[in-house]
């Protein structure tokens, strides 16, 4: 039986799809960029957020745009379906806080706290998340193309969400559950999509990427020990340096990966059963 949050987020995983389609198409190499607004920035008070939250009809979305939240303590406030487009959060308390189809393009969130945050719908378009602490936090059907997480920490996050061209360089995403879900598939196959991302030394050690797209991403030094690799798109991803001990490669599409320097390779799995294995690049043995 499907999950009832396949029906709630149905429409967003229309319009992440539609994104997702649209950027396919867009030159390589051309990715959006942050806009400057020039509107100032408002501090808020807790209470002034949370009044600002309260004032929210079904036909308009409570507007936090442009406002100043860092620093302050929002650990389990509702901010489903909010406007945060260009807001200030750096180092903010949002441990459990409700962020259910929030609008949080272009926001700063470098160190904030968003342990267990409900982040399913998001939009997190180039957000700056340096540092922050999503773990056990769920996005599903998140939009975080080109966003910042360098560094930040994911370990145990369920992430089904749109990451193209994001930087994610030495970020913890030990244990993640970032594989496809064969049992809730209404709409089709939802995955984790890191076309063109940068996860360069990040540790995915004991991940599940089940079906997930790294094509052209960037894996160098990536600790990939145990992880689930399986049926995933590798397509010309650099994969030099990193220690894939006891990673499992099953039916995965290694067309172009380039494999040199790999540690562990004698210990992978399913590597026989590869796609496309006779085009990837290793060393000559």
């Amino acid at each position: 039986m499907h999950s009832p949050r396949a029906f709630t987020l149905a429409p967003f995983l229309a319009v992440a799809a539609l994104v997702a389609t649209q950027a396919e198409g867009a030159s390589a190499g051309v990715y959006p960029t942050r806009v400057a607004v020039d509107s100032p920035v408002v501090r808020l008070t807790p209470e002034q957020v949370k009044a600002r939250l309260a004032a929210g009809t079904e036909d308009k979305a409570p507007d936090l745009s442009r406002t100043d939240l860092s620093g302050l303590d929002l650990h389990g406030v509702d901010f489903k379906r909010a406007n945060l487009t260009g807001a200030r959060l750096t180092g903010t308390k949002l441990g459990g806080a409700n962020l259910f189809t929030s609008d949080l393009t272009d926001a700063t969130l470098s160190n904030a706290d968003l342990t267990k945050a409900n982040l399913d719908g998001t939009v997190l378009r180039r957000a700056d998340l340096k540092g922050a602490n999503l773990t056990g936090a769920s996005l599903f059907a998140t939009i975080i193309e080109a966003a910042d997480l360098s560094g930040a920490q994911l370990s145990g996050t369920r992430i089904i969400g749109y990451l193209r061209s994001a930087k994610l360089v030495g970020a913890n995403l030990r244990n993640a559950n970032m594989g496809a879900d064969p049992g809730n598939q209404s709409m089709g196959v939802m995955r984790a999509t890191f076309v063109g991302a940068d996860l360069t030394s990040a540790d995915l050690s004991g991940a599940n990427l089940f079906k997930a797209d790294f094509s052209h991403a960037t894996l160098a030094k990536a600790r990939l020990v145990g992880t689930d690799l399986r049926n995933g798109e590798l397509i010309q991803t650099d994969l030099s340096g990193a220690d894939l001990t006891g990673a499992r490669l099953d039916k995965a599409n290694l067309d172009g990966a380039i494999f040199t320097g790999v540690r562990g390779r004698s210990e992978i799995k399913g590597l026989d059963q590869a796609r496309n294995r006779d085009k990837a690049i290793f060393d000559a043995q």
